[in-house]
């Protein structure tokens, strides 16, 4: 019989702030931290809006190790757990490039990962699948935890993609947002809106401690949520979009209800992807109608409100779901204000209050990664 996987930590930073606490208040207050980039602005780019953690300052040194350790930190410090006592799956996206009087400085995303890992016990491993990393690295933990080859990981990642690079070259792919005269920055970023025109690039990390029940119970740890279903999949079909119908989504999102033993209609509550593309946004709405039919469970997207993560992105919205599961409460959709009609679906405009108990959280990255989490509503205590 396998294990039971419990969550008895959390950590997170990102444009809405450097705690869960601040990053839950700020979303469901409807807030964006989505801001212009004074150091896009100076390389005369077209997409200038981003979403920083403000508390950094953008030449810090290893920018990207500060921001993971102090998620992990921060996760740590909740659950009570020494990292020594916990593995480590980890992702830090690709590798991160400043701008410095010097010229372009590459930094290597391993390098957060080492970091972090001279802490941690085995399994240490670094998770690598483009915008499906955050999920797919709680994913693994669980499977590790699952078959009694770990009891407690801390999982996560963090990204640091506010560069001139990343900005000019997303924008050539047509992928971000790009500036429009008069607009507020923060409107960049509009997730299932009939006028979304592309994400707009974030950096932030998130951190989850997991642990099999057993191990908490023995600790006398809070049980935040457990972690019940986790499905993966690959589309197969292009390295820039998905298909139309969404069907590689389709599948990673049934593999994670058949991992958790759930029909659909289990699922009260939905974290979609929901970068704000065309045919990113479009597609992931036909999985979730294929998968729950119409209008389905509320739908909320955070990457209006927070931009987009990458590496970080489903770490940091797998510790939203927690949060709202404890608060019993969901987030709104920030700038969806426009449904499009071929994006159909229950979408949460305002902040909501919802009796959940189970809640799906999903990413889909480049290259046609899929991965996707279900969690049941914890206990507080073991």
């Amino acid at each position: 019989m396998s294990a039971r996987v419990v969550v008895t930590g959390l950590g997170a930073l990102s444009a809405l702030g450097d705690t869960p606490e601040a990053l839950w208040e700020q979303l469901c207050a409807g807030r964006s931290g989505v801001r212009r980039q004074p150091h896009l602005t100076a390389c005369g780019l077209r997409a200038t809006a981003g979403g920083a953690v403000a508390s950094l300052p953008f030449e810090l040194p290893a920018r990207q190790v500060e921001l993971g350790r102090r998620a992990a930190d921060a996760a740590l410090a909740q659950a009570q757990l020494d990292p020594g006592a916990a593995g480590l799956i980890w992702t830090s996206g690709l590798d991160s490039y400043q701008l410095t009087p010097q010229g372009l400085r590459r930094r290597l995303a391993s390098e957060c990962f080492q970091a972090l890992a001279a802490r941690h016990a085995h399994p240490r491993r670094m998770i690598a699948v483009a915008c499906a990393s955050g999920t797919q690295a709680l994913g693994e933990a669980t499977r590790l935890i699952r078959s009694g080859r770990a009891t407690a990981c801390l999982a996560g990642g963090s990204s640091t993609l506010l560069s001139p690079l990343y900005a000019s070259g997303f924008a050539a792919l047509g992928a971000v947002a790009t500036d429009v005269e008069g607009e507020d920055p923060a409107l960049a970023c509009r997730p299932f809106d009939v006028r979304r025109r592309g994400f707009a690039l974030a950096e932030g990390a998130g951190a989850l401690v997991l642990e099999s029940e057993a191990h908490a119970r023995r600790r006398g740890a809070a049980v935040l949520a457990e972690v019940v279903g986790f499905g993966s999949s690959q589309d197969a079909f292009d390295l820039n979009r998905p298909p139309p119908d969404g069907a590689g989504a389709e599948r990673c999102l049934r593999r994670a209800l058949a991992d958790a033993g759930l029909e659909p209609r289990a699922i009260q509550a939905v974290n979609a992807h929901g970068t704000g593309t065309r045919v990113g946004d479009t597609a992931e709405a036909s999985a979730l109608r294929r998968v729950f039919g119409e209008p389905g469970p509320p739908v909320t997207s955070v990457k209006g409100a927070l931009g987009h993560a990458m590496a970080a992105a489903g770490a940091l919205e797998a510790v939203v779901c927690v949060l709202g599961l404890r608060e019993q409460r969901v987030p709104p959709t920030v700038n969806l204000d426009q449904p499009d009609p071929e994006c159909s679906l229950d979408h949460v405009l305002d902040a909501r209050e919802l009796a959940h108990e189970h809640v799906l959280s999903c990413s889909f990255g480049m290259g046609g990664q899929n991965a996707a989490l279900i969690l049941r509503r914890g206990d507080e205590h073991a």
